[in-house]
């Protein structure tokens, strides 16, 4: 999954693809809290960004709280220990006001971006990687209730990256970096009041569909389970409106 995160930057500013792909490698769970860092010179090569950009990015990270630095022959940057808690409702009634205005946008851009993507998986994703799929379908059928957010990122994350488009895999992980705490909640809260994850199941339809190399049937699996999900939140959103 790493892979994902530390592709060359090509849009924007090479700082803000910098700060950005770390952030989202952090809190999509692609680098484990106490994990050290890769490299320097492996970032350099994979981000293809100077050392000072770098290092200005990951002190960035280190203010706001996603990295910290050890001294010494142990020494390193680290991955920060999340101390959070999962989000509570207080929590996403407040998240949900203070994204009021952005968020129809990002239910929309889900819905325009997600199907889409799965559809071109069907057609794009080769072999090894519709193996891959299917491992992490089941990985989130068997994860316990802490990790299925995570499975959840991943494996939509990975089917925009079977998609082979370089810009819809930046708005996919840009939306999933964004309604990080509302889905986290969303998923906690359904495997609560549900023992058989319904989010995980849905997962596995699209991914037979791309299995069964059928980009229509595919685009349509992912259609139906972002507008289930899209509903969800929208539900969360006006819980969160109405205080």
């Amino acid at each position: 999954l790493e892979d994902v995160f530390f592709r060359p930057a090509h849009w924007h500013s090479a700082y803000e693809v910098t700060v950005q792909r770390l952030a989202q490698a952090i809190k999509l769970g692609a680098l484990k809290p106490g994990a050290r860092l890769p490299s320097e010179r492996e970032l350099v090569e994979r981000l293809r960004v100077s050392r000072t950009t770098l290092r200005e990015g990951i002190r960035g990270l280190q203010q706001q709280g996603y990295l910290h630095t050890r001294r010494g022959r142990a020494g390193g940057t680290f991955i920060a220990k999340d101390k959070a808690l999962p989000p509570t409702k207080r929590d996403i009634q407040r998240i949900a006001n203070d994204m009021s205005q952005e968020l129809p946008g990002l239910l929309d851009l889900r819905l325009a971006v997600e199907p889409k993507c799965a559809e071109l998986a069907a057609l794009r994703a080769t072999d090894e990687t519709i193996e891959n799929l299917q491992s992490l379908v089941n990985r989130g059928k068997a994860v316990l209730k802490s990790g299925l957010r995570q499975a959840d990122s991943t494996l939509h994350i990975a089917i925009a990256h079977s998609a082979q488009s370089d810009l819809l895999l930046d708005l996919v992980l840009e939306e999933q970096m964004r309604l990080h705490e509302l889905l986290e909640y969303l998923t906690t809260s359904r495997a609560t009041a549900n023992r058989e994850h319904e989010p995980p199941m849905r997962h596995g339809d699209i991914v037979d569909a791309i299995a069964d190399r059928d980009p229509v049937a595919a685009y349509e699996s992912m259609k139906a389970h972002i507008e289930a999900t899209n509903s969800a939140i929208a539900d969360l959103f006006a819980i969160g409106g109405a205080q």
